[in-house]
């Protein structure tokens, strides 16, 4: 009697453990009435949890590629691959001297002192960051060099150019070392960065990467502190950061662009860099940010039939 009993017990905690797991797996039915939510976990594509919504300002800061935008056709002068991991790529002639000079003149009469963000607070620190920044108005032209960034990274699925900003840096201005990253996660951030020199009549003011691997051909001499010939000059000490990574220096018109996040979410070490201080002189950069939004799909802008110029 006892033994039946106990069998009895067991099948009824069986069925019952069963009973809750299928339960589960149908979706809780009863907690989607009570609740009004269907508990699902939205996946992306790739399998995982897509990242949270954009915010209403990170949308209005982004690109949406228009349907009929029309530019004319751009030849680089060369492009040259400095690092596969990271993909780090130099491009010369990025923007033609047409373009450099529309740039520059249409973001004189905008600029305004740099800042920099701390736990969400944007405040002045020349400690930190010492520059002009202006947003670059879309113009047609401005519109086309948006879309040539896009396209050289050939048309990723959900990433998105950022608004172009100007940046203007005098004697003694400078950006600390830094991530363009910042919080990095799977599926969403700022997946890439180009730099590009609208201004080159300065001394100093190079774009370094120290944990870069330095290339061993002299050839990069063309775009890189090596100092003369790939060698120190006599009396002259070198910078701290010459003497190890990659210092891009400027030169107008030219670019680097860069990878800061890996297919996993998490960013590369690599990209850790900064605008070394300006020693006399003018540098004028244009910064190109691209975006990554697993999933967001914007409805595409129509715009203006735009052309180079």
């Amino acid at each position: 009697m006892t033994t039946r009993s106990s069998l009895s017990l067991s099948l009824i905690l069986q069925y019952f453990v069963l009973g809750v797991l299928a339960y589960i797996l149908a979706g809780a039915p009863l907690l989607t009435i009570l609740t009004g939510s269907t508990g699902e976990v939205r996946k992306s594509r790739a399998g995982y949890a897509r990242p949270p919504p954009l915010s209403a300002e990170k949308a209005s800061s982004l690109v949406v590629p228009e349907g009929n935008l029309s530019c004319g056709e751009h030849a680089f002068r060369g492009v040259h691959v400095l690092s596969r991991e990271p993909l780090v790529v130099y491009l010369e002639g990025f923007l033609s001297e047409d373009e450099v000079r529309h740039v520059v003149e249409s973001s004189e009469p905008h600029f305004t002192p740099s800042t920099v963000w701390n736990s969400g607070v944007e405040r002045l620190d020349p400690t930190v960051r010492l520059s002009h920044k202006a947003a670059v108005p879309r113009s047609p032209a401005v519109r086309c060099i948006e879309e040539r960034a896009r396209a050289f990274q050939g048309w990723r699925p959900y990433v998105f150019v950022e608004k172009l900003w100007a940046q203007k840096y005098g004697p003694g201005g400078h950006y600390n070392y830094h991530y363009d990253w910042a919080h990095a996660i799977r599926g969403a951030g700022r997946v890439s960065s180009f730099m590009v020199w609208l201004g080159d009549e300065c001394e100093g003011g190079g774009t370094s990467f120290p944990r870069l691997e330095k290339p061993v051909d002299k050839g990069w001499c063309r775009f890189i502190e090596c100092g003369l010939d790939g060698e120190q000059k006599e009396g002259e000490e070198l910078d701290e950061e010459m003497e190890t990574g990659v210092t891009f220096r400027p030169i107008r018109g030219n670019a680097v662009y860069w990878e800061n996040i890996k297919a996993d979410g998490t960013g590369y070490e690599e990209s850790w860099h900064a605008g070394l201080p300006v020693k006399s002189g003018t540098k004028i950069g244009l910064n190109i940010w691209s975006w990554l939004q697993e999933g967001y799909e914007p409805q595409k802008s129509a715009g203006p039939n735009a052309r180079d110029g």
